[in-house]
């Protein structure tokens, strides 16, 4: 067992307080007096508790005193050692039945049993003699001893009533015996509970030599049992200075023991302590013991204190049980688990134990169960419960609780927690969210074996618990997962928000509610939903992050988003370690749908090479083939990853359109045998597949193109009627065949374009062909045709790949006849398309600027820069015409503090055309505004600083003339003019102008 499981253990010598110290606290603060003890021992202490053996006064031999012959004779024999002592008294009594010395024989024979230890014996001769008969000295001695052995036999209130009187007789003689009586009544008098007496009759009076030491003995031995502990020590002390001979006594040693032992004293007691228990003829008693077991375990000497606890233990008396409960501590101290759970069991159930030992026996027990048998489950639970039941104000009723909780929260057969659970007559919170867990896991558990009408039942019964947020919020999550499973996705929506409800920080539940509101089609909500979820995951669960990004773009890519979409698609990519195949896919076809073929073609590159094992391979190379065909790559080029495609993946449906596509890549490179060859192949490899049918068809118009179609018509009778293709294909491979001659040229094909749109009006590629004829239309004399074409196809409805070549086309149309309004209307519809990258979308919002300029719409000009000029993607080149558009429109609206302020911008960068156009004409307001000396200070900065723009360094010139005279100097005004005219190159009629006409002002 861990030092740290350990510390859960409470490890205390007693507790019986209300605020008990754990040992280690007793042992690290040894501070006052009897800190170290328990209330336990304090009560104890406080009653002068201690253990003893009474020692009764030792009884001195007594004299043989008698005058008669024969009596004399048997006295004789034993003195000399002749015989059996016992034997001689009683043959003296049977041969001398009526003698005068009978009752001092008598008296010897009581002696000599007494002396034997035959104490019933003893009484029984002694009790036959006649005391009256005795002489004085005698009879003092037969009431001594007789008096003696009612204290040693009998603790009976009469007898003891008898043995005073005795004693008292006796004590009334003058020689030894009477001393040794006294002694004996002092005893007595203690024993009654006398002390007062007992201590007079040991101190009040001077003993002889021979029993000064007892009596001093007995009044230390009475001093422990009156007096404060210090008091008694002293006694003891000087006891055993005075009189040496008595200082080894075992009874005075454990009790000096004991009182070191209540003092906290505890090397001192196990000096005096521990030698008593190897003395043969002296029995400790059960405080000796407990004394020093619990000395030796204050010291950590648990090994030691192990057998004299177990000796105090067997007591019947509280002590008893106190013994146990320590004895437990040390066995745990030294590793022995099973043995201190024994003892701490033992001590709960002693008859003597209080309620507190019983409650601190029960809880180590409960926690040794715990740390030591944990598979133990039913035990621990069932000793837990039973001390909830019992101790109902324990201070470690929580605690137990706790542990209770945290062993159904850990035992992983959850149908046995839960049968325990509804079994157990205790109710608290603990219990119910312990309940509520057993439910989720078991819920759990049937979900991962997809019984979801189980794993819904137990959920049911977790969520109706209540009684954690937590696990109320996950059994939730369970149950909407369950139905995600199910595809009853309003249900797991349902579910997801109320997890969220109950526990905002469930991130999993976010992910779930997002996939619910996907699959229903929520796209805008499941975006939200995802988005959050990646705010709460953890770095951890990069997988779901991943799915949760792809998720995200596909919701954008569904609202034609396709700049956010595609932002998101990398942002997965960059995240999955070894980037995501699938993101990969989705850029490419955002770039191919975009038309930047280039793109695309790097995109698929990159997933081919990083994910060789995607099932978006087949597709991703056709694309690639695709994407190299349209952006008019060299034929090998674009032709090697459809050849990839056919080899490695032939059996898929991509493998038929690569074959298809290389078959028309060689005709359209003009490779006609080649194209032929490769059209049969594929007829060859899939006979009953539409590509076949296709292949066929354009076979047919390279035989007629070639005038071979005797020879078509023999191949084809060799086929069968199965090759008939369907109407869509015909559709897109007759598209793809006028589409291949439109590139090589475009007039050829009109009217089979016209034809075609006429036959296929609602086909997949009808979009793609009137691009194609209207392109036609606008480079013949049919503009107006072209115009109608675009116009259809340039509807919000139709797809951006359609959408944006007509709008760009009707610009130029519109732009071409003069039509400036249509044109700018055309401008404004691109530029409020949705989902352009910034460069596309930045230049559409700029010419729709310049025309809006141009038709003198200002208002609508200012409105789309200051629009624009928010982005922080722009281009600098783009960023400064929109600024000075933006201040052109001020000034055109006849704002000039405005107009002024946009300028400023331009003023740092002369060398651009928009800068040097912006320095200008922020000078010109200045003029206009009468600060001529600030116009001026500008232009020269501006002339001075040069600028590669020459058209606006020459209006610098006729400006700053413009200054001069305004200030009156016309003569050097007139010398900038004329040196302008000498020295421009530029051939602009506007500046040719505006020199004549200030050589004209300044001449009048």
């Amino acid at each position: 067992m861990t030092t740290k499981k350990i510390k859960r253990l409470i490890l205390l010598v007693g507790c019986a307080s209300l605020s008990l110290q754990s040992l280690s606290a007793q042992v690290t603060d040894p501070g006052t007096r009897r800190q170290a003890l328990t209330v336990l021992q304090l009560d104890f202490a406080s009653k002068n508790y201690i253990g003893y053996q009474h020692d009764l006064p030792q009884l001195y031999e007594l004299p043989l005193l008698t005058e008669h012959v024969a009596y004399r004779k048997a006295l004789a024999r034993l003195i000399t050692e002749e015989g059996n002592s016992e034997e001689i008294l009683s043959r003296f009594l049977k041969d001398h039945p009526l003698s005068l010395d009978r009752p001092s024989a008598q008296l010897l024979l009581g002696l000599v049993y007494l002396e034997q230890g035959l104490l019933p014996l003893a009484e029984e001769e002694l009790r036959k003699v006649q005391e009256d008969l005795l002489p004085p000295h005698e009879a003092a001695q037969h009431s001594l001893a007789l008096g003696y052995i009612l204290l040693r036999t009998d603790k009976d209130s009469s007898r003891l009533d008898e043995a005073q009187l005795l004693l008292e007789r006796a004590a009334e003689d003058p020689s030894p015996v009477g001393e040794q009586a006294l002694l004996y009544l002092g005893s007595l008098a203690w024993a009654k509970g006398k002390t007062g007496e007992a201590k007079k009759i040991f101190t009040a009076r001077s003993y002889s030599a021979e029993f000064a030491s007892e009596a001093a003995y007995q009044a230390t031995l009475l001093s422990f049992s009156t007096d404060p502990l210090e008091t008694a020590l002293q006694r003891a002390t000087e006891l055993q200075r005075t009189y040496p001979e008595v200082a080894d006594r075992p009874t005075l040693r454990s009790l000096i023991g004991q009182a070191y032992f209540i003092q906290g004293k505890y090397t001192e007691a196990v000096r005096l302590l521990q030698p008593l228990q190897s003395i043969g003829d002296y029995k400790p008693l059960a405080e000796e013991c407990y004394a020093l077991g619990a000395s030796l375990y204050m010291l950590g000497r648990h090994e030691e204190a192990l057998r004299p606890l177990s000796i105090s233990g067997e007591s019947t008396k509280e002590l008893g049980a106190q013994s146990l409960f320590l004895l437990g501590n040390a066995r745990l101290k030294l590793q022995r688990t099973s043995e201190a759970a024994l003892a701490f069991s033992l001590a709960g159930k002693h008859p003597a134990a209080t309620e507190r030992i019983r409650e601190y026996a029960l809880y180590n027990g409960i926690l040794l169960q715990d740390e030591t048998q944990r598979s133990n489950f039913g035990q621990t639970i069932q000793m837990a419960e039973q001390f909830v039941m019992s101790f109902p104000r324990s201070s470690h009723r929580a605690e137990i609780l706790q542990l209770m909780k945290s062993i159904f929260l850990s035992n992983k057969d959850y149908a046995q927690s839960l049968a325990t659970l509804e079994r157990l007559s205790v109710k608290t919170n603990e219990l119910r969210e312990a309940k509520q867990y057993v439910l989720l896991r078991l819920g759990e558990h049937a979900l991962s074996g997809k019984e979801h009408k189980t794993a819904q039942d137990y959920l049911l019964r977790a969520i109706r618990e209540e009684a954690s947020p937590l696990f109320t919020a996950q059994s939730y999550l369970l149950r909407g997962v369950s139905y995600l499973e199910q595809g009853s996705y309003s249900q797991a929506e349902a579910d997801a928000t109320k997890s969220i409800s109950a526990h905002s920080d469930l991130a999993l539940a976010y992910y779930v509610q997002g996939y619910a509101r996907y699959n229903e089609k929520r796209y805008e909500t499941a975006y939200r939903a995802f988005d959050s979820y990646l705010a709460k995951a953890p770095r951890e669960e990069m997988a779901r992050r991943v799915d949760a990004l792809l998720r995200m773009g596909d919701c954008q890519l569904v609202g034609k988003k396709t700049a956010e979409a595609i932002t998101l698609y990398r942002r997965a990519d960059e995240l999955a370690p070894k980037g995501s195949d699938e993101a990969l896919y989705r850029i490419a076809e955002i770039y191919g749908r975009w038309g930047q073929y280039a793109k695309q073609t790097q995109t698929l590159e990159q997933l081919v090479s990083q994910h060789p094992n995607s099932t978006h391979l087949p597709e991703a190379l056709y694309n690639k083939g695709r994407a190299l065909i349209l952006a008019k790559a060299p034929m090998k080029e674009a032709e090697a990853p459809l050849k990839q495609l056919i080899d490695k993946y032939p059996e898929t449906h991509y493998a038929r359109l690569a074959s298809l596509e290389r078959a028309m890549l060689a005709y359209n490179n003009g490779k006609n045998e080649e194209a032929i060859a490769a059209y049969k192949a594929l007829i060859a490899r899939y006979p009953d597949s539409d590509e076949a049918r296709s292949a066929l068809s354009d076979l047919r118009n390279i035989y007629i193109s070639l005038d071979r179609v005797d020879e078509y018509a023999t191949y084809a009778s060799s086929l069968g009627a199965r090759l008939t293709p369907s109407e869509e294909e015909r559709a897109h491979l007759q598209y793809l065949s006028l589409e291949s001659r439109y590139k090589k040229d475009k007039l050829s094909v009109t009217s089979d374009l016209e034809n075609f749109l006429r036959a296929y009006p609602s086909s997949r590629e009808t979009g793609k062909a009137q691009l194609l004829l209207a392109d036609i239309y606008s480079h013949t004399d049919r503009p107006h045709e072209a115009i109608a074409l675009y116009t259809a196809l340039s509807a919000p409805s139709r797809s951006l790949d359609l959408r944006i070549p007509a709008l760009e086309a009707l610009t130029k149309l519109y732009g071409q006849s003069g039509e400036q309004q249509k044109s700018l209307d055309s401008w404004r519809k691109l530029y409020a398309i949705e989902g352009l990258e910034t460069p596309q979308h930045a230049q559409y919002g700029l010419s729709f600027v310049r025309v809006a300029y141009d038709q003198k719409d200002y208002k609508q000009a200012k409105s789309v820069t200051s629009e624009l000029l928010q982005r922080h993607d722009l281009a600098s080149s783009t960023r400064e015409e929109l600024q000075l558009f933006l201040a052109k429109s001020e000034e055109a609206l006849g704002a000039i503090n405005p107009a002024l302020k946009a300028y400023e911008p331009l003023l740092k960068n002369t060398d651009s055309p928009a800068g040097a156009e912006g320095c200008v004409r922020h000078a010109g307001l200045l003029l206009q505004t009468g600060k001529v000396k600030d116009a001026k200070k500008e232009l020269d900065s501006f002339i001075a600083k040069g600028t590669a723009q020459q058209y606006w360094l020459a209006r610098a010139f006729l400006l700053l003339s413009d200054c001069y005279h305004r200030q009156g100097e016309t003569y050097v005004a007139k010398q900038y003019v004329e040196s302008l005219q000498a020295n421009y190159k530029g051939t602009e009629e506007d500046i040719q102008q505006m020199i004549s006409e200030r050589l004209n002002t300044y001449s009048k």
